[in-house]
């Protein structure tokens, strides 16, 4: 009896999607089908994501003997960059498969490649030593154009400037000197990126404590 009831399960095809590498300003969708295969109706009740950027298509519904059903993940366009691997939990009444994982997972080529990363902790600096430290920029495509954009408000502490190095990389130059009147300091500048398709600003920004600053 405990074998036959086991053997009559939900089939999920596929249990896991991998997306391969693909440009992270473009969206990406995958199907999960599911299938009926017990002797009495399923129901699936509802549905949670790991992750606000994996949207969920899906109603809850009975599935009856035999019959099918599908999940939709969809990946909007800009909200990955990277390597990621997400998983969706489809919670049903069927014995055994109370919850199923569903993975989808790929690599989301960002616009632009940010040496050595968007965000760099300098650690402790000495305060009113100036100090300089640059962004390489590599875009994806040539015909990409990086913009300094102004900088938002508590953001001028730090003097920017952005340069093409040749056809394919720019380097964004940030100048500051450590302010003794404070003891930690997060500095970010944007930085559009011009291009045909609508790509969100990058932030790039350093962070670091001051030897010396308020507080010590």
């Amino acid at each position: 009896m405990t074998r036959a009831v086991l053997a009559q399960r939900l089939s999920v095809s596929p249990l896991s999607v991998t997306l391969g590498e693909f440009p992270s300003w473009e969206s990406r969708e995958s199907v999960f089908a599911l299938r009926n295969t017990l002797e009495r109706p399923v129901n699936l009740l509802r549905v949670r994501s790991s992750c606000s950027c994996a949207i969920v298509d899906f109603t809850p519904c009975t599935i009856a003997p035999g019959q099918d059903a599908s999940v939709s993940v969809s990946i909007p366009q800009n909200t990955l960059s990277g390597r990621f691997s997400k998983a969706v939990y489809v919670e049903t009444d069927a014995p055994g498969q109370e919850f199923l994982e569903l993975t989808v997972s790929g690599t989301a080529v960002p616009a632009v490649e940010v040496q050595p990363k968007r965000e760099v902790y300098l650690g402790r600096l000495e305060a009113g030593k100036p100090r300089t430290f640059m962004f390489r920029l590599v875009p994806a495509s040539p015909g990409m154009s990086p913009k300094l954009l102004p900088a938002d408000e508590g953001d001028g502490q730090a003097e920017a400037s952005l340069r093409r190095n040749d056809d394919t990389t720019f380097t964004m130059e940030l100048n500051f000197t450590p302010d003794a009147s404070r003891r930690y300091v997060a500095i970010r500048r944007r930085i559009a990126i011009e291009w045909k398709h609508g790509i969100p600003p990058l932030t790039l920004g350093v962070m670091f404590t001051v030897r010396g600053g308020a507080g010590e």
